[in-house]
This record gives C-alpha cells, sequence and structure tokens, in this order.
C-alpha cells in the first residue's frame, strides 16, 4: 500500500494498542519462516493506534528488536486500522489515468475532504465505474510516528498496508476455490476491538473499526502460553458479543441494500483475531446466519511447533512479497 524502499530478509510486524507480533521471512512464502515473536505492550504507550508516548515506545522497541535479534532488518507493517478512512471518489473524466493521484492531491482540502491534515493514501480503481477510485488513507503524521521509530532502532520500513488485506490474502491460499464473484465479510475479534472489512472481487469495499466498551482490565494474561486466555466479566463480555452481532446485521443491510440496491450481498463470513473466545463467537454467528462461516486457523508451524492462530495478520503479511 504504502512503500518506502526495499529489502530481503523481512520482519512483518503487526502492532495493537497493547501487543507486538513479528514473523520474519525470506521472499513472499510461508515456506521460509523462521521467527515468531510476540510482547505485550505498557500500558498508555498507544491509543486507538495513536503513539502517545514515543519516548516509551521507542524504548520499548529498542529492547524489542535486541531481544528479538532483528537489527537492521527490513520492516513491513500494518497501519493500525482505527486510522484508516476508505472513501470512494468520482473522477471527472478528462483526468487521465497517470494524473489520478494527482488530481486527488490536489483537491484535498477542497472538494474531497478527509479528518485529518495531510492524508498519506493509495488508490486502486474499483470493479464498476470507469470514472470511481477508491482512496485509502492515513493521517501522514501518525504514519511518521511510526516508521521514524522503526528507523531509530535501527530497523528499515520498507512498505505499510492495512491489515485487512494480510488476512484476505492469507485466507486467499487456504481457499484455493473460486472466489468469483462472491462478497467476503472478514470480522477480526481482538481483545480490544472488531474490525469489519468487506472484499468482492479481491478488492476492499467497506471498512469498519470498532472498539469495545469492555474493560481491558478484565483480560487475564496467560504468561505461560504469551496470551489472553479469559475474561473476568462473562455478563458484561456476552453483551458486547451481542452487540457486536447486532452490528455485523446493520453492516450487512447496510452493504446489500444502501450500498448496492439489493444486487450485492456478503456470501460468506470469516471469523479471525486474537480474543480467546472465537470458537464460541463462530458458533454464535452460525445460528444467526444462513451463510458459511469460517474461523480461520493456521497450520504452519517453526521447528514442529504450531504457530498461534493470533499472527495470521502478519502471516498475511509475509506473503506480500517483494514490497
Amino acid at each position: 500500500m504504502f512503500s518506502f524502499g526495499k529489502s530481503n530478509r523481512i520482519a512483518n510486524i503487526t502492532i495493537d494498542d497493547y501487543v507486538i507480533r513479528m514473523v520474519e521471512n525470506n521472499g513472499k512464502d510461508l515456506d521460509t519462516l523462521q521467527i515468531t515473536a510476540e510482547k505485550r505492550l505498557p500500558i498508555n504507550t498507544i491509543e486507538n493506534g495513536r503513539i502517545v508516548d514515543e519516548p516509551q515506545f521507542y524504548e520499548f522497541m529498542k529492547i524489542t528488536v535486541q531481544e528479538w535479534g532483528i537489527r537492521h532488518r527490513s520492516v513491513r507493517f500494518f497501519v493500525p486500522q482505527s486510522l484508516i478512512i476508505l472513501r470512494k471518489i468520482e473522477i471527472p473524466e478528462d483526468v487521465k489515468k497517470d494524473n489520478i493521484k494527482k488530481y486527488i492531491q490536489f483537491e484535498i482540502g477542497n472538494t474531497i475532504h478527509f479528518p485529518f491534515k495531510n492524508p498519506i493514501f493509495d488508490i486502486y480503481k474499483n470493479g464498476t465505474g470507469l470514472n470511481k477510485v477508491t482512496v485509502l488513507a492515513a493521517p501522514e503524521d501518525e504514519l511518521l510516528k511510526y516508521t521514524h521509530t522503526f528507523s531509530d532502532v535501527s530497523l528499515k520500513p520498507i512498505a505499510a498496508e492495512i491489515q485487512p488485506l494480510g488476512i484476505y490474502r492469507y485466507f486467499l491460499q487456504k481457499q484455493p476455490t473460486s472466489h468469483e464473484d462472491k462478497v467476503y465479510m472478514i470480522v477480526e475479534y481482538n481483545v480490544s476491538s472488531v474490525n469489519i472489512s468487506i472484499f468482492h472481487d479481491h478488492k476492499v469495499e467497506f471498512l469498519r473499526h470498532q472498539p469495545l466498551t469492555i474493560s481491558k482490565n478484565y483480560w487475564k494474561y496467560n504468561e505461560e502460553i504469551n496470551a489472553y486466555d479469559s475474561f473476568g466479566d462473562d455478563v458484561h463480555y456476552e453483551g458486547e458479543v451481542e452487540d457486536q452481532l447486532n452490528e455485523i446485521d446493520r453492516l450487512m443491510n447496510f452493504y446489500r441494500f444502501s450500498l448496492h440496491h439489493g444486487e450485492k450481498e456478503v456470501n460468506q463470513l470469516i471469523i479471525v483475531g486474537d480474543s480467546p473466545n472465537l470458537l464460541e463467537i463462530k458458533h454464535l454467528v452460525e445460528e444467526r446466519y444462513n451463510i458459511p462461516v469460517v474461523l480461520l486457523e493456521t497450520e504452519e508451524n517453526i521447528n514442529g511447533e504450531p504457530i498461534s492462530s493470533s499472527f495470521i495478520p502478519a502471516l498475511g503479511l509475509a506473503l506480500r512479497g517483494g514490497k
């Protein structure tokens, strides 16, 4: 999506408000996986995708890079979904294909508006409509905080993209069937948020980031398995899950009737994330919808040790290839 340079041996990094994960590979496949690693972030370092304590994040990353032995590695990373804006923009017919990006850059602040200054963006053509493009944008200042910190701790940022693309890429590798004209909704249910995206014709058509209202303090972290494995308030948790299922209902209807006037609808749901309750969530989703539901799980291992499914976004990033 957003590119910065070139490299060979690559650390593929995902960062949430509470955790950083990394897988390292050579090239663009998962046969060359060499390292997987995970580490909790100090509280109040990143909030809703934004680095709020840069000195603390720098110190954390400096120690982490040393512990993981990845100094001077090239890095690909995901822009936090809470920072991403997706817009569909109509381009005048007299604007040539090679000038679309310049046109959008010129119109930002005039006819094209984002809820932040100095957006950095990428574009791609829509499947329908010759003069329509989809724009994915993020605030440049927030993105630069990540790239500058990586550079300051002897890493080499070469590319950034959105996390749903990594998940979808991994899903495609695991589902070698025809995907023509199918509409997929990816529901990434994490400890602190739910990310929902919709793909059609291998292009993202919809993004939604929803922070959970339940306190992260309720989650119990298991040091032995390096993961959150239980929640301390079942009543609040069950209410939150029900709220998110209702939100999926609303978004499916919005996609079908508001965006596509009843002519297109979600055909399959893909469940993924680092919540320890994904299997329960999958069963609840299956009870509600009469469409296939897939709980995306990993099959890879390193030295005989299975890789946790919480690494799926990072594995999808490792499949990116090139920049």
